[in-house]
C-alpha cells in the first residue's frame, strides 16, 4: 500500500476517507512495518 515517501527508504500511506498520512519503513528481511510518523492532512511537513 501506499508510494515512495519523501525520504529515502521511506512509503507514505494517504488513509481514505480521513485526513491522515502515514509514513513508514518496510524492514523485509524481518517482516516488519515501522510506523515512523502520522501526520495530518493540512500540516506543512
Amino acid at each position: 500500500m501506499g508510494h515512495v515517501g519523501k525520504v529515502a527508504g521511506t512509503h507514505e500511506w494517504v488513509v481514505p476517507g480521513l485526513p491522515y498520512i502515514i509514513v513508514y519503513i518496510i524492514k523485509v528481511d524481518d517482516d516488519v512495518v515501522d510506523v515512523v510518523a502520522v501526520f495530518h492532512g493540512a500540516q506543512d511537513r
